[in-house]
């Protein structure tokens, strides 16, 4: 059974920062769907913070770096915020993901700063299932 999560915003390196979307993973956690949260949506959880979409690899830098703020990579980067995007835009870039062999897990970052768009002292990261 799919399980669906949104937040304020949902992160794809690469892309940008949209504003509230929903997450769909599957039961091995992997990202199927995106769509915009436009309505509360029977079986969507709701999570204070931004949800991070990362590869294996991309995780693992995160990890590397200790989680101090200004050496995690995916927040070096001026990405866009991007308050309105095309859910195919979007999907289309899980299946590119996909078909080149990246399979993208969603992360919960919490606490976030919304006004930089960056992590605070003492965000906290956990993947979601």
């Amino acid at each position: 059974m799919m399980k669906r999560f949104a937040s304020h915003y949902l992160l794809i390196p690469g892309v940008g920062f949209v504003k509230q979307q929903v997450v769909e993973i599957s039961d091995e956690g992997v990202a199927q769907n995106i769509f915009p949260l436009n309505e509360e949506v029977e079986s969507v959880e709701w999570l204070p913070g931004l949800i991070v979409l990362l590869s294996v690899h991309q995780m693992e830098e995160i990890k590397n770096t200790g989680m101090v703020v200004k050496n995690i990579p995916v927040f070096q980067q001026n990405l866009p915020v991007l308050i309105v995007a095309s859910s195919c835009t979007l999907n289309d870039f899980l299946d590119t993901s996909r078909k080149s062999g990246e399979v993208l897990f969603p992360y919960l970052f919490y606490p976030f700063d919304f006004t930089s768009m960056r992590p605070v002292d003492g965000t906290r990261h956990r993947l979601l299932r």
